[in-house]
């Protein structure tokens, strides 16, 4: 399996499918109903509470308008009163006079003050410091005419309202106060007589604007055309503007409804209505916390429900886990050691009686019998390799000896000399090399022992003189080889070079061998004839495929042995040569000690 492959695998696995299943059936509905039912909730209280809010705010501001239509009626009827008009037009001529008028003017006003509707009256005339008795008891000797509403009311024609606050005076003024204050004329003249206020304590305005008791932390409040507060629960804020951007914004900009606006960071529902005759408007600010509290329980049992989920959806989870996706994994990766060749006994087993169950027993089973089959393919082969390796053998040595007794026979019948003893000694040297005490491997030093002997006898049956150099570097000569390596290519080249050698020429052999990193390197190059390049694939083909195959029987022999023994990377390559003649390049590998220690270790000896 590739590596992209089982990175897939392990994001995709069944534990991560099983927990988005759990979540996407069960969890992610219950989130959705849970928010579905709580926005409804909180949009379905804020409808209600706003449609309420509104005809609340219309209502008081229907009212509040009643109340000062009432105030400003009143206030008209005294200023166009005959002894209000009698009194203001005389011009006192001494301090007796004065008084005399000062004391009707306060018992006047003290009856006027008197009502059931909760105003007050006072009468200021054009020139107050014409009166210094009349204005020092009921202001205290306060200079009237310095004070800015004073001014304004002179500079101003139309009626206008002021609020005064005990910041001002707090002798004459307890609470905040609002007064509409007004020019009074006489009936003939074009002149004012003086300045008539009527005034109303702001407390009393509650009984306007908050008749019915108002939830916790909500806010009512009066506010005029310059959005100053001239009515709020807390008196610290009458006289005071605005200072939220956003509910300026919103009360000049949207119209007559309730939304939720941010102010200091709290969220508040604000409604608010505007009185008819004026600009002043009617404010009413509820948190939207306290809206949502009636459905705070809601909330509550949605996160315990949500927590209860959540719980179960862990347990599940963690069943799941071990009751089937761990041993699923550990299945795959008994799988993955499997594919990766690592066959063991035993190692997936599970006592259980469901599917997980049958599965493991069926895996063990599996593993078992592919483990013997390969344990018998692998056995079957080796057995193959060594008896086709025995066969190979036996193919070469029964053609030599029958060459080596023919050639000990002739010279015996022909010259009856000495020297068939040196060939004896010969053929018996190269039996003991050929046989190796039947182990399959050699070392170079032998090798090269044996093609000496071989040639020696060669040299002995034959009138061609045989020339054999050898150039093989000293440090390969002890390194293990196969047995019969170098003689059956010797004795072919020396059978192709002997016919063409003319009379009195030696056939002559290089054999050189060198070490490179991974293997061997041998080359055996002779003076013959050299072999056609049509010729070379069909002398190393296999003898199956071989329409001759009494053609390069030594070559090939040589080559199948090397394949057999190490695999295809490795046997004989016919090169072409530089000049005439035959070369053959023999690659060996460069066999390890574990190698050396499975197939037996020569005698490096020589003996």
């Amino acid at each position: 399996m590739s590596k992209p492959s089982a990175v897939q695998v392990r994001r995709f696995s069944i534990r991560h499918q099983v927990i988005l299943l759990f979540f996407l059936v069960v969890v992610l509905p219950f989130l959705f109903i849970g928010y579905f039912a709580y926005s409804k909730s909180v949009k379905a209280i804020q409808d209600v509470s706003s449609i309420v809010s509104k005809e609340m705010m219309d209502k008081n501001a229907r009212n509040l308008e009643n109340y000062l239509e009432l105030v400003d009626t009143a206030q008209n009827e005294i200023m166009y009163s005959a002894d209000m008009q009698t009194l203001l037009s005389i011009v006192p001529t001494d301090t007796l006079e004065e008084m005399a008028i000062a004391a009707q003017l306060i018992q006047y006003s003290s009856m006027l003050s008197v009502n059931s509707h909760a105003y007050s009256i006072r009468i200021f005339p054009i020139e107050p410091s014409r009166y210094p008795t009349f204005t020092h008891a009921i202001y205290q000797g306060i200079d009237v005419e310095k004070e800015e509403w004073f001014r304004r009311a002179t500079e101003m024609k139309s009626p206008f309202w002021q609020l005064f606050l005990p910041k001002d005076n707090s002798v004459l003024y307890k609470e905040p106060i609002l007064s509409k204050v007004k020019q009074l004329y006489g009936l003939n003249k074009s002149e004012p007589l003086g300045y008539v206020a009527a005034d109303i304590k702001v407390s009393t305005l509650s009984d306007y604007l908050a008749p019915f008791q108002m939830l916790d932390q909500q806010q009512v409040m009066l506010l005029d055309e310059f959005d100053t507060i001239i009515y709020h629960q807390d008196q610290q804020r009458i006289g005071t503007r605005i200072t939220s951007a956003d509910l300026v914004s919103y009360l000049h900009k949207v119209p007559e409804s309730m939304s939720p606006v941010e102010i200091g960071g709290v969220k508040y529902m604000v409604t608010y209505a505007s009185l008819a005759k004026s600009n002043w408007k009617v404010v009413s600010l509820l948190p939207v916390s306290v809206l949502t509290k009636p459905v705070s329980g809601i909330e509550h049992v949605s996160l315990l429900f949500l927590l209860f989920y959540f719980l179960l959806s862990m347990c599940t989870v963690a069943y799941m886990t071990f009751r089937f996706t761990n041993p699923i994994q550990k299945l795959v990766q008994s799988m993955r050691k499997v594919e990766r060749g690592e066959f063991f006994t035993g190692g997936a087993q599970m006592n259980r009686a469901d599917e997980i169950g049958w599965l493991y027993r069926g895996f063990d089973n599996l593993v078992k019998r592919i483990d013997q089959l390969v344990t018998s393919a692998e056995k079957e082969a080796k057995d193959k390799k060594e008896l086709e390796f025995q066969v190979l053998t036996h193919q070469i040595n029964p053609h030599f000896l029958y060459n080596t007794l023919e050639a000990i026979r002739w010279k015996a019948e022909s010259r009856k000399a000495d020297d068939i003893s040196e060939m004896v000694r010969s053929l018996g040297n190269l039996l003991r090399l050929s046989l190796n005490d039947g182990r399959e491997l050699s070392t170079v030093s032998r090798e090269i022992e044996h093609v000496k002997a071989y040639v020696s006898i060669q040299n002995a049956r034959q009138s061609a003189s045989i020339r054999i150099v050898y150039m093989i570097e000293e440090e390969i000569m002890q390194l293990p080889c196969l047995r019969l390596m170098f003689q059956p290519l010797v004795e072919n080249a020396i059978k192709h070079a002997t016919p063409h050698a003319g009379d009195g020429e030696a056939v002559k052999i290089v054999i050189k061998g060198s070490r490179e990193p991974t293997c061997l390197r041998f080359e055996i190059i002779d003076n013959g004839p050299g072999i056609p390049k049509e010729n070379r694939a069909a002398l190393l083909a296999s003898s199956e495929t071989s329409s001759n195959q009494r053609k390069g029987v030594g070559l090939r022999n040589v080559h199948e042995r090397l394949m057999l023994y190490f695999g295809e990377r490795f046997g004989l390559h016919i090169l072409d040569p530089v000049g005439s003649g035959a070369v053959i390049e023999l690659i060996h590998p460069v066999l390890c000690e574990e190698f050396e220690e499975e197939h037996g270790k020569d005698d490096r000896s020589g003996t």
